[in-house]
């Protein structure tokens, strides 16, 4: 019966090490970065307060052929950012691109500051933009494009 209580203690603590190295390897797992296709099409939202200033991109802007290269390597995926959280940058766009085979890839667009934008394919994990070196700011590049290809596409009506 003595025994009982340092087997109980034992297992205690070691349920409570196994439990804590777990969580140390969990956090430091860094998830595969995601691998897009090139698009077909691409259809982008901007989120407010991003969306009514100089022209109304409250609705879907549709990125014609010749600016989707500009828009898409904005939105590639490249180096582990984290995952959401409280304090995570504000959502500033979402990104809907159809593929040649039809399929759809939804990409939430964070402002990452005077780096590239901060993406996302499934609303969880994050990554930073392909950071290529005339992209200053990638997520204000993106609004930029939307609202100029938005107000080009208002002024044709």
């Amino acid at each position: 019966m003595k025994n009982a209580g340092i087997f109980i203690c034992g297992f205690v603590f070691g349920a409570a090490a196994l439990l804590l190295l777990l969580t140390i390897l969990a956090s430091l797992y860094t998830p595969p970065t995601p691998h897009l296709k090139p698009p077909a099409t691409i259809t982008v939202i901007l989120h407010p307060p991003w969306s009514g200033y100089m022209a109304e991109t409250t609705k879907a802007v549709t990125i014609p052929a010749k600016s989707q290269d500009d828009v898409f390597r904005r939105l590639v995926p490249e180096t582990y950012y984290g995952d959401a959280n409280d304090r995570s940058p504000p959502i500033v766009a979402e990104a809907i691109v159809t593929h040649p085979d039809e399929t759809r890839t939804r990409i939430l667009v964070r402002e990452g500051g005077k780096n590239p934008a901060v993406v996302s394919v499934d609303g969880i994990h994050y990554f930073y933009a392909k950071n290529e070196s005339d992209v200053f700011a990638g997520a204000t590049e993106i609004i930029r494009l939307v609202r100029e290809i938005a107000y080009e596409q208002q002024t044709k009506k």
